[in-house]
């Protein structure tokens, strides 16, 4: 199975299931199916059965375009058109990722992960042990994985699919919708105002150099935004230059350099929620359903009259955004304060927000539908959007601000410890900002963090001389030691009694507030 073109695809059958020792017996949603995934260097994507799709329900979206489908010798087979595919969290043991798999008939073999997958991963395949080792930079820093050794000849691959909207739910399936771009919103009262300070003076820079991809990027973009309505064209005096950003799947998103409009721009200061106390409300909690907002910011609408501000000039023309873009100091903060109002008198009490991640939480399956009903009756009511394919409904885990919650408690998010693991040695004061930075966003989990910390604080200091000392090179590997055997931490009852722990020397202070178990 190879891809010919961006229209095409092959496919190799077999007759029955092969003896390859990579072979793996699978389950879907933890739950072990009768079925094969096949490791095949001669398919060329990867590849679902229709049976599996049926079975477990798993939500189809349609491609842009049928594809065909041929065998190795060339010929089209009877089933040889592609026209829907499936996202899936692929996982293989510990090893975990979020992937898209095409839908067809692929014989005896219920998912095939061909070579695109195998050189994205490169593992290392031991035939005698029956094993794959997944120790590549694209692993490290995309999957999830805490060992990265995955063994053949037992039930080991899990497909955690993201399924249809449940039926229960049906009601509210306008919100789930398969458009790629956003229709152009309301005018609210929380549209996004942008106050240029007195001595502001409009100012326009220039267009930056982009490659062939970025440049047909950027064609695409402009003109799906015209159509929709987002843009429109600008004769403003001010304008800002195009970025390009990579995603996690390698595909580009056009950005707005607006640091200059940023600069000359009255700050709102609605706050945002800090992390921990969003985390503390999940107390007793023991399901959790999760949305993410699509389209993000462009639900909010520019307020009426500022539009000419967002100018942002290409070689297409000059153009201005009806809604609000990523990239506005104060697109954070008109967000926040936007969701936090739709759901004031349910914020906290069992639905958490942090911009355009919203967590519900229950400590029942009869509540927790009432509770989910309610902030999809507040989504839809609000003309909001969520992406299916990145909501979770009624788990007892999930992944909420880097960290993954559940009724045990709190731990650090697998995918964050690998990416600690495999942090490169620092060069120079940057590279130690940005290691102690994310270091320090984990603090809570490492105990005598200050202390272990110290000699790369002192680093990180004004007009302190670079010198990569063995102090520096041993507090460096303890912390990524500390994430990688972080403990799982208890949410606080705020109901009891705490007792504070204070400790001070020549370089930190410190405190642990702390209180009995349930068992104490």
């Amino acid at each position: 199975m190879s891809l010919q073109n961006e229209s095409q695809f092959m496919l190799m059958f077999r007759a029955q299931p092969c003896e390859n020792p990579l072979e793996k017996r699978s389950a879907i949603q933890g739950k072990p199916f009768s079925g094969w995934a096949m490791l095949d260097s001669g398919a060329s994507s990867i590849f679902i059965s229709e049976r599996i799709v049926q079975d477990f329900q798993l939500f189809k979206k349609k491609l842009d375009k049928p594809r065909r489908l041929k065998v190795i010798d060339g010929r089209e087979i009877d089933s040889g058109r592609v026209e829907h595919y499936v996202t899936i969290n692929l996982k293989i043991f510990d090893h975990e990722e979020e992937v898209d798999a095409y839908v067809v008939n692929v014989g005896n073999h219920d998912l095939v992960l061909g070579m695109a997958w195998l050189k994205r991963h490169n593992p290392a395949i031991d035939w005698d042990k029956k094993s794959l080792v997944f120790s590549s930079r694209y692993c490290s820093e995309n999957c999830l994985h805490t060992s990265p050794i995955v063994k053949s000849g037992e039930p080991d691959l899990e497909i955690a699919a993201t399924s249809e909207l449940p039926a229960k739910y049906s009601e509210f399936s306008k919100i789930f919708t398969e458009e790629e771009i956003s229709p152009l919103p309301p005018h609210r009262p929380y549209d996004c105002e942008i106050t240029l300070k007195p001595d502001a003076v409009p100012r326009h820079g220039p267009i930056y150099s982009l490659g062939p991809r970025e440049d047909e990027e950027l064609r695409k973009t402009v003109t799906k935004q015209l159509e929709a309505g987002l843009i429109r064209p600008s004769k403003s005096p001010m304008a800002s230059p195009v970025i390009f950003v990579k995603k996690k799947n390698g595909s580009l998103r056009m950005c707005i350099d607006y640091r200059k409009l940023n600069d000359m721009t009255v700050k709102n200061v609605y706050p945002l929620p800090r992390s921990n106390d969003l985390i503390e409300k999940l107390r007793g909690a023991k399901i959790f359903s999760k949305f993410d907002l699509k389209w993000g910011y462009n639900l909010v609408r520019i307020k009426e009259g500022d539009e000419w501000k967002t100018a942002f000039k290409t070689r297409y023309g000059l153009f201005e955004y009806l809604v609000m873009p990523f990239g506005l100091t104060n697109a954070p903060a008109t967000f926040q304060h936007f969701m936090n109002d739709i759901f004031r008198d349910i914020l906290d009490v069992y639905v958490i927000i942090y911009l355009d991640d919203i967590l519900v939480f229950s400590k029942n399956e009869g509540d927790h539908e009432k509770h989910v009903r309610e902030v999809l009756s507040q989504l839809q009511k609000h003309n909001l959007y969520c992406n299916l394919a990145k909501c979770f409904f009624s788990v007892k885990e999930i992944d909420y601000l880097g960290l993954i919650v559940s009724p045990e408690g709190i731990r650090v998010d697998p995918a964050k410890v690998v990416k600690a693991i495999d942090w490169s040695t620092p060069l120079k004061v940057v590279q130690v900002q940005e290691f102690v930075g994310f270091c320090n966003f984990y603090r809570t989990f490492i105990k005598d963090y200050s202390r272990i910390a110290a000699p790369l604080f002192n680093l990180t200091r004004k007009n302190h001389p670079w010198e990569w000392t063995e102090e520096c090179a041993a507090a460096f590997e303890q912390l990524k030691e500390a994430l990688r055997s972080a403990p799982v931490l208890i949410i606080p009852n705020i109901s009891k009694q705490f007792f504070l722990e204070c400790d001070a020397s020549d370089f930190a202070t410190g405190a642990i507030l702390s209180q009995f178990s349930e068992d104490d």
